[in-house]
């Protein structure tokens, strides 16, 4: 009995060992294009950083005024300020019984459109080196997904498991903004359906970009290079302005996305998304009821999470941080983005537990690849495409055991294009 203890308790120990070494055999094989992390994030190699360490970031609140000037078409025979759960319910049965029938009776439908010309109030956070800034070097733009709020990437379970201190640790600067009805940026009381949704948030994000590189809001200075990193929805975004505007980014890294959509009826009903103030009435109790979250602590795990390879403190902190999305972003998610003329390195990202964008098993894809290799047909004039997987990893990435590894990954990617 007490030889068999032993072994369960070497296991572990074992797999993260073996994990780093075909890490290792890949990068010096020189094949970056898959591989796998460790499955806790105890190696010394997962909680690597660069020269300057993972204390060499100092931060600043950076307040932006982001106009917003579009086109866009209505939703039709819906209750726009929607306010009541049997309703919120009954749409997402409808829309993941048959999205087509859906859409053919709710669009949105060009036949009629509106004019949305308004100015949001974007809360971010521009990271600096403390020392050991690369001269010219491309800023990090982070959008985080939803659930999230920008905090995703300075994740503040421990150092390690933070992209922002990860790139400082490299000498780069990263801008992080909380997106629309998230964190400390405006929060629309109204149009759950019409205002807030994809396109809207995907014009937003162009705004910011133009703004880090024309203006001096951000730092002090223009951003002559900007890498647009996202997780989620916020590589939905990021994909999309690289499809639309692909002069505005220099590199995309895209975490938590795939071109494979089968399971979004099954994430929809698995979140059991519910009124944002009823769920969390102390902290969301100012968002109005187009404000949705997950309803229970299971239906947060069912999307976000691969059990058990994430810490107890860690969901704590997610679950307890959660931030809110409307069903105008949960039904438009498709309606963004596509094939892209951009020109510069590509990677993604992906959790191999995927729910959400693999089914939980991203490496099936057809005829025996992996699924997240499937985006590179959208990118066929990429200067290269990479793709990473990492093991025991659900669709919230940062907060799993692998997430070190995975920040690292990142930063030496960026740092290998030579940005």
């Amino acid at each position: 009995m007490l030889i068999l203890q032993s072994l369960l308790t070497l296991l572990p120990l074992l797999s993260v060992v073996y994990a780093a070494s075909i890490r290792l055999d890949a990068r010096q094989n020189g094949n970056s294009s898959s591989s796998s992390s460790n499955n806790n994030g105890t190696s010394s190699n997962s909680t690597a950083a660069g020269p300057y360490g993972l204390s060499n970031a100092r931060c600043e609140n950076v307040k932006l005024s982001v106009p917003v000037n579009l086109t866009l078409a209505n939703f039709t025979n819906v209750d726009n300020n929607y306010s009541n759960q049997s309703y919120i319910t009954r749409q997402v049965i409808d829309f993941t019984e048959a999205q087509a029938n859906w859409t053919a009776a709710h669009g949105p439908s060009m036949n009629t459109t509106f004019n949305l010309n308004r100015t949001f109030s974007i809360n971010g956070y521009y990271c600096t080196p403390i020392r050991g800034a690369k001269n010219d070097s491309a800023l990090w733009n982070l959008v985080h997904g939803i659930g999230f709020d920008s905090s995703y990437w300075d994740y503040t379970l421990s150092k390690e498991y933070s992209v922002v201190r990860h790139a400082a640790s490299y000498g780069y600067s990263t801008f992080r903004y909380d997106r629309l009805g998230t964190g400390g940026s405006e929060t629309p009381s109204t149009g759950g359906f019409d205002v807030v949704r994809a396109q809207t948030e995907v014009a937003i994000y162009q705004g910011v970009l133009q703004q880090l590189r024309n203006s001096t809001k951000v730092g002090g200075k223009k951003h002559n290079k900007i890498v647009g990193i996202g997780h989620s929805y916020g590589s939905i975004q990021t994909q999309a302005v690289s499809m639309m505007t692909p002069q505005l980014l220099d590199a995309v890294v895209l975490t938590g996305y795939t071109t494979n959509s089968t399971n979004l009826p099954g994430y929809l009903h698995a979140a059991s998304y519910s009124i944002a103030n009823k769920i969390f009435p102390d902290r969301l109790a100012n968002k109005s009821d187009i404000w949705l979250v997950t309803g229970s602590n299971a239906s947060d795990i069912n999307g976000f999470f691969y059990p058990p390879y994430y810490s107890e403190a860690s969901f704590d902190l997610a679950r307890s941080t959660e931030q809110a999305v409307t069903l105008g972003s949960l039904f438009t998610v498709g309606a963004v983005g596509g094939m892209s003329n951009f020109t510069g390195p590509v990677q993604v990202v992906n959790g191999a537990k995927d729910f959400i964008f693999c089914s939980s098993n991203c490496w099936g894809g057809p005829n025996g690849t992996d699924i997240p290799s499937g985006v590179k047909m959208l990118y066929p004039n990429a200067k290269n495409f990479t793709s990473y997987i990492a093991e025991n990893t659900g669709h919230g990435i940062t907060a799993h055991y692998s997430q070190p590894m995975v920040a690292e990954e990142i930063a030496q990617w960026i740092a290998a294009q030579g940005l």
